[in-house]
């Protein structure tokens, strides 16, 4: 499809009045073109940044995530395996979810040794997709309304739960589900099959996403058809060989734990593809209700004029959005974390996509009507989730700073005494908020990972919890525990206590953060 022209900036006539030898020599005409898009996307990175490293400078972090992928990243800076305390002694990550890719941020600690490096990675990832977005939608609309688009998309609601909620593998994602699309749309295999191969490295449900990439790719029936082919048995089996045999191996019950939460449909996810296939009316039920569910599915489409739902790369969306709210996980369903993230991309490039297919990008008088309107529903949804939802409108944090209305005013200074406090080289089982100021320096831990007699316990007797995956234990059931172990408390400050255990003796080699952590 033709591109369309873009409407002249009102310096052009200076610009034209130029030497065509000086405007080639200084780029004038690929400067202007990029201008607006560098700035949104320098605007949205720096937003990005300015929330979530102000919210870990705070304690208003979960805390847990952030940890873990702390945790993993450094042992394989230290070219070690990726053991997480977090999630229990002697936890191989690999056991969890499969994402070598974030061995590609171990460098990150050769420079800064701090988890702080993280949130970085994740905003400038994220930040990494919008120009994506824009070449996509230039492709099909004029600049100004591309420029619009992408601003809408990096400044959506579920780009900015995922940079909410601490540190994610999906950050990744988000760029890489854009290029993969972007070369399915521009036909360019050799791009495709490059993308797709490192979506395989995200995360071990990526490998559906492939397959779906690849049944688009099919059905576009151009050839050669061998990509197509690659992609689909190529997801599959990936999907299979880390569910069935990679992830069981490392993983502490030798399964794939995420494998039997689709209650509602089956005890597994054979199961469930066979309740999908033999009563669809079931699964329709489930897949709307509760009515949080809905709600979420709402928010996804509605801000985008339900013009994904035109585009066959809304398709792609389907087997994430199953994933999630086939799920017996509540808080999945919700427009919370980080789980919206990588649906939204793609709806986004769908609804460009559907838009176009219905000559919202044409110039007659009808189509110029119906793009203004696409253009304010655009800019007045994240205006309105913004004005009524606060600073970070549906994401978890808003929740949780709202049921944290009575902190106490020095709630943030006493947590970062406790951290001052607290020595180096020694095993720490903590409150979530505090492990990702602990884990550059201590074995750290929570106290659900049932780490052998730790040095200290930290503990917030204001949180109504220990944090880590629900249900996490209460600080009192944590406090009551310890004091009957023989622990005594050796600081307070604040709603901040910390035990210390009777055996203790100093740092130790094996409560480095490295370590072992077996020291008693």
């Amino acid at each position: 499809m033709a591109t369309k022209p873009a409407p002249r900036s009102p310096h052009a006539s200076v610009l034209r009045s130029w030497p065509a030898s000086v405007r080639q020599r200084l780029g004038v005409g690929v400067m202007r073109q990029h201008l607006g898009l560098a700035a949104i996307t320098c605007a949205a990175l720096g937003f990005y940044l300015l929330h979530s490293l102000e919210d870990q400078a705070r304690y208003l972090t979960t805390g847990y995530d952030l940890g873990i992928f702390d945790q993993a990243v450094r042992a394989y800076a230290h070219f070690q395996a990726p053991i997480v305390a977090l999630k229990g002694a002697d936890y191989n990550i690999f056991g969890d979810h499969f994402h070598p890719i974030i061995a590609v941020l171990a460098p990150l600690y050769w420079l800064w040794d701090d988890p702080v490096a993280l949130l970085i990675a994740q905003a400038v990832l994220t930040a990494a997709s919008i120009p994506v977005v824009y070449r996509f939608a230039r492709r099909r609309a004029a600049e100004r309304m591309s420029l619009l688009i992408a601003a809408a998309y990096g400044f959506g609601w579920p780009v900015q739960a995922l940079i909410d909620f601490d540190f994610h593998e999906i950050a990744f994602a988000t760029p890489l589900a854009a290029l993969a699309i972007d070369a399915l749309d521009r036909r360019d295999d050799r791009r495709l099959l490059l993308w797709c191969g490192l979506l395989l490295l995200v995360r071990e449900d990526m490998g559906v996403l492939v397959a779906m990439i690849g049944l688009l790719r099919l059905a576009q029936r151009r050839p050669p058809r061998w990509p197509a082919g690659v992609m689909i048995f190529g997801g599959l089996a990936m999907y299979l060989l880390t569910t069935a045999v990679i992830i069981p191996h490392f993983a502490t019950g030798h399964a794939f734990a995420y494998n039997n939460q689709f209650g509602s449909l089956g005890s597994s996810v054979p199961a469930a593809i066979g309740t999908i296939v033999t009563r669809p009316w079931h699964a329709v039920a489930v897949f709307f209700t509760p009515a949080v569910k809905a709600r979420t599915l709402a928010l996804l489409v509605v801000p985008l004029g339900l013009l994904c739902f035109r585009s066959r790369y809304a398709l792609l969306a389907l087997p994430l959005l199953a994933e999630l709210f086939f799920n017996s996980r509540h808080f999945l369903w919700t427009a919370m974390f980080h789980y919206s993230a990588l649906p939204w991309v793609i709806l986004v490039l769908a609804m460009i996509d559907g838009a176009d297919r219905l000559g919202l990008f044409d110039e007659d008088r009808r189509a110029v009507l119906a793009r203004r309107a696409l253009a304010a529903l655009l800019v007045a949804t994240p205006l309105a989730l913004i004005a009524f939802g606060g600073k970070m409108e549906v994401g978890r944090l808003t929740h949780v700073r709202n049921s944290y209305r009575d902190q106490p005013a020095d709630w943030q200074r006493s947590a970062s005494a406790v951290v001052a406090w607290l020595p180096d080289n020694v095993c720490i089982t903590a409150d979530s908020r505090l492990a990702p100021h602990l884990t550059r320096r201590d074995y750290t831990s929570v106290p659900q990972a049932n780490t052998p007699r730790p040095d200290f316990y930290a503990l917030d007797t204001f949180a109504p919890d220990t944090g880590g995956n629900p249900p996490a234990p209460t600080p009192a059931a944590v406090f009551t525990q310890a004091v009957a172990a023989g622990y005594h408390v050796a600081y307070r400050a604040g709603t901040f206590v910390v035990l210390q255990s009777p055996t203790y003796s100093g740092p130790s080699s094996v409560c480095e953060p490295l370590g072992s952590g077996k020291a008693g």
